[in-house]
């Protein structure tokens, strides 16, 4: 097997690595993101509940608790910005190296098939010098072999 043969089985290999890396981390930003989203509900729901316990006539100390855990809700909402963010862009950096994995894959694929054409090209020519010199030989009128 020639090397680039195997240079290309490697690409391969890197290039799935690659891809499947940025598949995971993609993964990871848009379910800490999906999280983040059902955190701002929960604020959101107890903001609604404070709203409506304040309008019945609910006690202020659970007014305050609830407000005080809504609170803590959208503080770690606002401290998994960070989280997501650096998510995407690892996401993106890691997906730039898989294209590139990709393209290198790519390329010493095209160069794998034209190594393989020209070496079918040789065969084929092969061959055919092979199948004229079998007919020449028949045309000449001589079998190769002489009476002893």
């Amino acid at each position: 097997m020639k090397a680039i043969h195997l240079l290309l089985k490697i690409a391969k290999i890197k290039e799935d690595i690659a891809m499947a890396k940025a598949r995971k981390v993609a993964k990871q930003a848009a379910d800490t993101l999906k999280f983040q989203g059902q955190v701002m509900n929960y604020a959101k729901e107890y903001e609604n509940q404070i709203l409506e316990g304040g309008k019945i006539g609910t006690k202020v100390a659970f007014l305050q608790d609830a407000d005080a855990f809504r609170a803590k809700l959208l503080e770690s909402s606002r401290a998994m910005d960070k989280q997501v963010n650096d998510l995407q862009l690892g996401s993106k950096s890691i997906m730039e190296e898989a294209m590139k994995a990709k393209m290198k894959s790519e390329g010493l694929s095209k160069l794998v098939d034209k190594d393989m054409r020209n070496e079918q090209k040789k065969k084929e020519k092969s061959e055919e010098i092979q199948f004229e010199d079998l007919l020449s030989a028949r045309s000449s009128g001589q079998t190769g072999t002489n009476n002893a």
